[in-house]
């Protein structure tokens, strides 16, 4: 698997020329796609260490700290690299389950070595929050809710399960 910059992440993640539903049941059964193959990494340790010389080869380990450095959440990318992986033939679903959290813990470990505070997962409520605090922070007078007084009294209406009074049937 190909090391995918900034760029290419983000192509990968915004591609639209995915296959219609059903379209892998009229495929040719003789050349199915990577995927659709045996994995090439059978057990976790295999898959794991290649991970780790993928994410620690002189030509990636920069560009692995470059988007840590610059907020991208560890998540995001143990996410593309399991997908792209999987894609790829490399794993099965269930292995891409299985090296999500040995693969976040590489990134955070080896971005810690280099001095790097990385963001584990985009926290989207809290900047929800932080936004409607600043909103909320440009009020120069803000007032008390007022009651309203109810305008329109509402009748009661007998209920289903009451019994029914004589002659009302």
């Amino acid at each position: 698997m190909a090391f995918m910059d900034t760029e290419s992440v983000r192509e990968f993640a915004t591609r639209t020329n995915r296959p219609i539903p059903g379209q892998s049941l009229t495929n040719d059964v003789d050349t199915p796609a990577p995927y659709e193959r045996p994995p090439e990494f059978r057990t976790k340790e295999e898959a794991a260490n290649y991970f780790f010389k993928l994410i620690t080869a002189e030509e990636n380990f920069d560009a692995f700290m470059d988007l840590l450095s610059d907020g991208v959440p560890v998540m995001n990318i143990v996410q593309v690299l399991l997908t792209k992986s999987f894609e790829d033939g490399e794993i099965n679903p269930d292995m891409m389950l299985m090296l999500a959290e040995p693969l976040a813990y590489i990134l955070l470990g080896l971005a810690e070595r280099e001095g790097i505070k990385a963001v584990i997962v985009d926290d989207e409520e809290e900047k929800e929050k932080n936004t409607f605090r600043a909103k909320l922070q440009t009020i120069k007078n803000p007032k008390d809710d007022e009651e309203v007084p109810m305008v329109e009294k509402i009748q009661e209406v007998p209920s289903l399960m009451s019994r029914s009074q004589k002659g009302e049937q």
